[in-house]
């Protein structure tokens, strides 16, 4: 009940926003770009946040909004379609849509929970290990989630833990944390590090390399991943075996063999991360990659999906969503808001006066917060356009600004702020006090332990 009538304040906030803002658009003068701009855009931001409305329908208001005001052009407005990030995403749902269409997700993870016994520690590892998988096949926390989190339920109750134990609510919170925060080691694992590249390329025309994003953000990664696991062995100590009887594919599916298609789509999946991983030697962007795996997997005479794929399996909204959010930072930006947000926060962050460290640690909480005032998808909407000013004053690249974005967004504090987390507590039930603790020590540990070695790693990269 508390929950619920939280979210109904969070609504009721989220419409006085809204409202707010349209009203400060009305009463401001034709003339004065930057009122309106910013109107717009916070109707925008807070629409997509709050979700009031479904993403392709704020999406598609966002551009007709912008198209009446007369602020930018055409040109500026539908950017975001011809930008690789739309492309990338796009070619991800599709990935996943195949994924849990075919059943390959279920038969990769079964494969690996049938290994588990009655260990709850093995179990641990082996949900970790296929979250982290996950995390390279699909391209969309979210389809991962989905795929993972029934299998977590069933599992439990198979190993003999009853429902609510906190056993049963370890492995799903293990489930949940693991398809999520370590997955940001992977460029193409999360939407908002996709809308992250298709900004930066947008405003900046700089692409991120798949391989070069894996080294520089393996540090704070490892980190989040090595204090998962120990925080999931500690949450529940006091186990005790399940009866001998019991067997882990027990209320689950047995493990069938893989199908034609199923092979078929391992093995388009297998080339994808194979590409993925050498760009720096080929040259290829990942949006053009995934977009070719994807076009074959669409291509109904290899098998993997029907001809009726794109109209019944994959949900095109995500990709709505980059394009819209893409609109409202391109807006920004030829206005000139992003330049004057910029003079006016940077100075408040000291940036560039205390020393290297300082700066990180300082990026890295602002964009924290920035990321729980909104949601991590639409975090970059606001901290993209000011990059080139952070830049100039911290002297580092956008590049570097663009890896400590990610380190920032990844830092979940609070479960709201992650929509693939919303997803896992009604799958699974997850007590939002226990996973709310769980995030908020991972994010300690990324600040306190995960910050200095990534600062140094950076160091001896020369990336700061």
């Amino acid at each position: 009940m508390t929950a619920l009538r939280s979210l109904g304040l969070a609504r009721l906030i989220s419409l006085l926003a809204v409202s707010a803002a349209a009203l400060v658009f009305l009463l401001s003068a034709p003339e004065d770009a930057l009122a309106r701009t910013a109107a717009l855009s916070v109707a925008s931001i807070t629409l997509f946040a709050a979700r009031i409305l479904p993403e392709t329908l704020t999406a598609i208001l966002t551009f007709l909004a912008f198209l009446g005001s007369g602020l930018v052009g055409t040109d500026v407005i539908f950017a975001g379609f011809s930008s690789s990030g739309f492309w990338l995403l796009f070619a991800g749902l599709v990935m996943g849509s195949a994924i849990t269409s075919t059943g390959l997700g279920r038969q990769i993870a079964l494969r690996l929970f049938a290994r588990t016994g009655t260990s709850y520690g093995r179990a641990v590892w082996l949900l970790t290990a296929c979250g982290l998988g996950l995390g390279l096949l699909v391209p969309s926390a979210i389809p991962r989630v989905v795929v993972l989190l029934p299998i977590s339920v069933a599992l439990a109750e198979a190993m003999g833990f009853r429902a609510g134990s906190r056993q049963a609510i370890g492995l799903a919170i293990t489930a949940a944390c693991s398809t999520l925060m370590p997955t940001y080691a992977f460029l193409t694992a999360n939407l908002p590090v996709i809308v992250e590249t298709s900004m930066i390329e947008a405003l900046y025309g700089f692409t991120l390399p798949y391989g070069g994003y894996f080294i520089q953000q393996w540090p704070i990664n490892l980190v989040r991943l090595v204090v998962l696991v120990w925080l999931m062995l500690r949450f529940a100590p006091d186990l005790a075996p399940a009866p001998p009887a019991a067997n882990p594919t027990d209320g689950m599916d047995a493990p069938s063999p893989l199908t034609k298609g199923q092979w078929r789509l391992l093995i388009l999946l297998a080339i994808a991360i194979a590409l993925w991983a050498t760009d720096f030697v080929h040259g290829i962007a990942p949006a053009w990659i995934a977009l070719s795996i994807a076009a074959l997997i669409l291509w109904p005479a290899l098998g993997v999906m029907d001809r009726n794929a794109m109209k019944n399996d994959v949900d095109l909204s995500p990709a709505f969503f980059i394009a819209g959010v893409l609109c409202v930072s391109g807006a920004a930006q030829v206005t000139g808001l992003s330049a004057a947000l910029a003079d006016a926060l940077i100075p408040l962050m000291g940036l560039g006066q205390g020393g290297a460290l300082r700066d990180l640690y300082a990026t890295t909480a602002f964009t924290t917060v920035v990321t729980h005032l909104t949601i991590a998808p639409a975090t970059p909407v606001i901290l993209v356009p000011l990059a080139g000013s952070m830049s100039e004053a911290t002297g580092w690249s956008i590049e570097t600004l663009a890896m400590i974005h990610s380190i920032g967004i990844g830092n979940t504090i609070l479960p709201y702020q992650a929509p693939p987390l919303i997803v896992a507590m009604a799958l699974a039930q997850i007590p939002t006090g226990a996973l709310t603790r769980i995030c908020a020590l991972m994010a300690v540990a990324s600040f306190v332990v995960g910050l200095p070695l990534t600062f140094l790693w950076w160091r001896l990269l020369g990336l700061i």
